[in-house]
């Protein structure tokens, strides 16, 4: 079976003919022509595919209406799910960018080599970008930020981190 990516997340109804708005998780705002079958995945009911029959632009947010989906009501378990594709339907990056899904178990070291902790997810917050890092026992969100984050190893599946900053995060 495939793994997915998601490129959105649904997040409330719009409009008595089952429109739903989605916010974009992809760096292709475009991406949403693009989109025809796609999978819902909720916590309550698992992944569901699904097929988009018109979707647009709707300010910094894209608008959907699923096939079968046709009032606000039956779209209405969608909200807060995730659209998901088959990974390798994801698209390429320009040079110098990453996926946040790239980074997980990649390792955390020092600038000596020294082992620190495990990347379990990278994810992007309102204010800055964030490693989520397993430490020992503990998980702890350290900024993407120049005096925390020394260097990203992308071939080495390493990031040098700053334990000096991480300490008082920890």
């Amino acid at each position: 079976m495939d793994s997915f990516v998601a490129v959105g997340r649904l997040m409330r109804t719009h409009g008595i003919y089952g429109d739903i708005l989605c916010k974009p998780l992809s760096h292709d705002f475009d991406r949403h022509s693009l989109l025809k079958k796609v999978y819902l995945e909720t916590t309550s009911e698992g992944i569901k595919e699904a097929f988009i029959s018109h979707s647009e632009a709707y300010g910094f947010l894209w608008k959907f209406r699923f096939e079968g989906f046709n009032s606000p009501e039956v779209v209405q378990p969608f909200v807060n799910a995730y659209v998901l594709i088959p990974e390798t339907e994801r698209l390429p990056l320009p040079e110098g960018e990453f996926y946040f899904s790239d980074f997980e178990n990649f390792e955390a070291v020092d600038k000596d080599g020294n082992f620190v902790g495990k990347v379990l997810s990278a994810e992007d917050m309102p204010s800055v970008n964030v490693f989520n890092l397993l430490i020992g026992e503990k998980e702890v969100a350290v900024p993407w930020i120049d005096d925390c984050v020394l260097k990203v190893d992308m071939e080495g599946k390493k990031i040098v981190v700053n334990v000096e900053y991480i300490q008082g995060l920890v």
